[in-house]
């Protein structure tokens, strides 16, 4: 096995020299620094204790070997950054993603209304009742169409000569229900079990 060397030759005169020595004993000028070997487990300290282990491995090494210490430092401040900006990214997402929902579900909902409206004007008042009512026809396709292209489905419509019940699952869930005697709610059960919208109840659960 080599012996370690232990000297190394001034920068000025060349005369050999101990390695540690600042300064040239001869010539009396100052050397630079020669960096020692450090230890990778270093950035070890550094990924796991973040900032802390960032600043004890800076700390330790910077005069032993300032580059390899700086990098140290580096990788304590930057890794933590990097996990934090990647929470709040994460926060921001989901918070668009639930508002994204909720602007859908609000459109859903007065496309709804609209077709509620001309449910009303289209049937009862011309008609004089509201059987028969659906989405094929051409009074209320475009709307029963605007609504699917939002919840995905054709707006169901169960109606008799004086009553009419409409509803459509919403993207998160949901129903939304109306009636010809009520304003449009959410609900959470199926306003197409029995007992509601049924053709018979005209009612929202």
């Amino acid at each position: 096995m080599p012996e370690e060397k232990n000297t190394k030759f001034c920068s000025n005169c060349g005369a050999e020299i101990d390695i540690k020595a600042e300064i040239c004993p001869k010539c009396g000028v100052k050397q630079p620094l020669v960096p020692e070997k450090v230890s990778n487990w270093w950035y070890v300290l550094a990924i796991f204790l973040g900032i802390v282990g960032g600043i004890i491995a800076w700390a330790v090494n910077k005069d032993r070997n300032p580059k390899k210490a700086i990098r140290f430092l580096i990788v304590g401040l930057v890794l933590p950054a990097i996990y934090i900006i990647g929470i709040l990214a994460s926060i921001v997402l989901v918070s668009l993603g639930g508002a994204r929902e909720k602007a859908k579900d609000a459109r859903i909902m007065d496309d709804m209304s609209q077709l509620r409206s001309a449910i009303e004007i289209y049937y009862y008042d011309r008609e004089e009742g509201f059987s028969g009512v659906d989405c094929f026809s051409t009074e209320l396709s475009s709307i029963c169409s605007d609504v699917k292209e939002y919840a995905g489905e054709t707006p169901t419509i169960k109606s008799s000569t004086k009553n009419y019940c409409l509803y459509v699952k919403l993207p998160g869930g949901e129903y939304y229900c109306l009636t010809d005697v009520s304003s449009g709610r959410k609900t959470t059960i199926s306003p197409g079990k029995s007992g509601y919208c049924d053709g018979i109840t005209f009612s929202c659960p």
